[in-house]
């Protein structure tokens, strides 16, 4: 074992001088009645000789001070009557509270750890304390403060910590030595030392070991590549192959802020493919589309208790992005239909615009823009403005644009012009919003389609639950997610 020092026993002497300290003695009265008092001193009894010394002013004629007490350990003894099984572990799981940007402590779970400790070694500290005195009555005051305490034990805490098994511990009153004199007393004058024993059940505890807990978010198979034989990634660190997993191969259909469950007969589930399938001119048919070609959705309670317990406003679902980067959010059963899941996204994790926002999604054919304002902006869905168009309208004036094209008003000029040209992007991934209706969508070099939104098949999304799995007692094991 490598080098531990907690000052365990240090802790427990602490304590035991800080309930012997604040005690006082009269030392007379004042001109107005009021009684004077003195404060008792306590030290640690055990000083160096050097201290000592110093103490005493480099002199061996300096009298000691008083009243004082002056503590001190009499004995430390192993107590095997409360020796327990030494090989006992015990585990505690435990959550803590999430901490914001500022320190404060917030209503969400935050990290998870799990704590091995080992049974602590059970030890009797004896300890004394000497009651210094320069007359009876001040040894009387004293002693009076301390002894009704006492009756038989006085309990004391080493830490606040609530997971430490060996905090808290008790002194008992074991022995009175009223004086040090003898009878008679004869002609020196030293001082009254009473001695007061004590003794306390403590415990010694080796270092505990905290192991934070993990969710498996993914699991990816490489073994074999394309060939059948041993992946080269293992060995070079490339994926030659991968297979996603997700429980039952269910897919996911993401629409505003509801989520579905979808079954795993459709005809576009495919392993390890891109996943996403979603629509820019119709946003409304993702929806049927999904349900005609997976079928109806599932019910979210009778999955997710094979796995664990949703936490509203906790749990969370991740969707795998194109580029890598997963879109999160926490989700929230409801009463009201058991095959939706509520979803808030956190905004944080949402792409951002690559492109200035437009008004709306448009028909050139049938939408009139009225007076435009400088800037106003458009995506289109139809060609305008050239011989081959399937209209020609003097709305637009000389416009000539493509389905998927940004199109942009500009006052001083009085034209409409492209502001994006989706015939020839470059090589930028582009986002663009539109203010109608707040959904972001991405363009994929020939067409836009929903940013985020749309079904999301195996392997492609997962999901994130906290607790509420028994089947074993593998702390790791004891959050739950897919794929």
């Amino acid at each position: 074992m490598l080098h531990f020092y907690e000052g365990q026993v240090r802790k427990f002497l602490t304590q035991f001088i800080r309930i012997l300290s604040n005690f006082s003695v009269e030392t007379g009265k004042a001109s107005d009645g009021a009684i004077n008092l003195r404060a008792v001193p306590v030290v640690y009894g055990d000083p160096t000789r050097q201290v000592a010394n110093i103490i005493r002013n480099n002199s061996e004629n300096a009298l000691n001070y008083a009243p004082k007490i002056a503590c001190y350990v009499r004995e430390l003894n192993y107590d095997r009557e409360r020796m327990q099984n030494p090989y006992h572990i015990e585990k505690q799981h435990l959550r803590e509270r999430d901490v914001d940007a500022d320190g404060n402590y917030t209503n969400q779970l935050g990290a998870g750890y799990t704590v091995e400790k080992v049974m602590p070694s059970p030890f009797r500290l004896e300890v004394t304390a000497d009651i210094f005195s320069s007359n009876t009555d001040q040894k009387l005051q004293i002693m009076e403060q301390i002894l009704y305490l006492f009756n038989p034990d006085f309990e004391i805490q080493k830490t606040d910590n609530y997971i430490d098994w060996t905090s808290l511990s008790y002194i008992e009153l074991t022995g009175i030595t009223f004086s040090s004199r003898t009878i008679p007393v004869g002609a020196e004058s030293e001082i009254d030392v009473a001695s007061l024993t004590f003794s306390m059940p403590i415990w010694l505890s080796p270092p505990v070991k905290v192991k934070k807990l993990g969710v498996v978010q993914k699991i990816i198979m490489s073994i074999y590549d394309d060939d059948g034989g041993i992946a080269k990634g293992l060995i070079d660190g490339q994926l030659a192959s991968r297979s996603f997993i997700t429980p039952n191969n269910f897919g996911l259909l993401v629409s505003g802020n509801q989520l579905r469950f979808l079954g795993s007969t459709g005809v576009n589930v495919k392993s390890g493919g891109d996943g996403f399938h979603t629509g820019a001119r119709d946003p409304g048919t993702v929806v049927d589309d999904a349900f005609e070609t997976f079928g109806p959705p599932l019910n979210w309670k009778l999955i997710l208790d094979q796995y664990g317990k949703v936490i509203n406003g906790t749990s969370q679902i991740r969707l795998e992005q194109p580029n890598g980067n997963q879109v999160i959010g926490t989700i929230s059963t409801t009463t009201l239909d058991d095959t939706i899941l509520l979803y808030s996204i956190d905004t944080d994790t949402i792409p951002s615009n690559s492109l200035t926002a437009v008004k709306k999604i448009i028909n050139p054919a049938t939408f009139n823009p009225g007076t435009p304002a400088n800037g106003d902006r458009y995506l289109v869905i139809n060609d305008v403005g050239d011989s081959t168009a399937s209209f020609q309208s003097s709305t637009w004036g000389t416009l000539v644009a493509k389905v998927g094209d940004i199109i942009e008003y500009n006052s001083a000029t009085g034209k409409w012009n492209i502001a994006f040209d989706a015939s020839d992007p470059d090589s930028t991934q582009h986002y663009v919003t539109n203010l109608n209706t707040g959904i972001q969508y991405r363009f994929t070099g020939t067409e836009w389609v929903k940013s985020y939104e749309g079904v999301y098949t195996q392997g492609n999304w997962s999901i994130v639950l906290d607790g509420g799995y028994q089947q074993t007692e593998d702390a790791d094991a004891n959050d739950a997610t897919t794929p």
